[in-house]
């Protein structure tokens, strides 16, 4: 996933090839980073959009459905265990620190300024870190499309993660994704000596069902904290 504003990732080249380069991510505490304060706002504007129906019927009929583009996190604990979920069949987690602003089904559902103006948010999850339980050790960001569509496939869409001041960590075009996949697990925020450290991860996820995107995100998190 291609950032707007800053660049998502750090590249060392092997020296031989460039398909031969490895992607690192970018990872920093949070009191590194020119943000103010603990609460973060995870946000996605897109364009109501029209795709071609999965199946072979549908693809000559020419029949389409609107696609959906979802907003998630997921809370673990310092096993990796999942603590809880916000997700758009539940909108805060037990704590209320972490809040969803509500899901949209099509992008257009927000009224005409979404559909105009990028700044103007179609989902929002309101992070406020200060006031998550200690048990709380790792948050994954994630964005998924409802129905498995590819994420890329939308006309137009910006992602991004800021204070609540306006001050970017991350702004991300999503037209310009390089990958088929329906779901993305964005960043990671983890507890570090009492501060969060954010990793950018941009991890291209295998399945957009809720159960298979927490496997994959465990099984990512298990190569460093396992």
């Amino acid at each position: 996933m291609a950032s707007t504003t800053q660049s998502p990732t750090q590249t060392v080249d092997s020296g031989s090839t460039p398909q031969a380069s490895t992607t690192l991510p970018i990872t920093h505490l949070l009191s590194e980073l020119p943000i103010q304060g603990s609460t973060l706002l995870y946000g996605l504007n897109f364009k109501y959009t029209e795709v071609i129906k999965k199946g072979l019927i549908n693809r000559l009929k020419k029949n389409k459905t609107t696609l959906d583009i979802d907003l998630s996190c997921v809370l673990l604990d310092q096993k990796l265990q999942v603590i809880d979920k916000v997700w758009f069949k539940q909108l805060r987690d037990s704590s209320e620190a972490i809040r969803h602003q509500g899901d949209s089904l099509d992008g257009k559902d927000r009224g005409s300024a979404a559909e105009i103006d990028r700044n103007v948010d179609v989902e929002t999850i309101e992070l406020r870190l200060a006031r998550l339980p200690e048990t709380v050790c790792h948050i994954a960001l994630v964005i998924s499309s409802y129905n498995g569509y590819p994420i890329r496939q939308v006309e137009r869409g910006n992602l991004y993660l800021s204070d609540d001041e306006g001050n970017e960590i991350y702004s991300s075009d999503l037209t310009l994704i390089t990958h088929d996949s329906a779901a993305i697990c964005v960043a990671i925020l983890s507890r570090e000596l009492g501060e969060w450290r954010y990793t950018q991860k941009d991890l291209a996820l295998s399945s957009h069902k809720m159960s298979k995107v927490i496997e994959q995100i465990q099984r990512d998190l298990s190569r460093i904290y396992g």
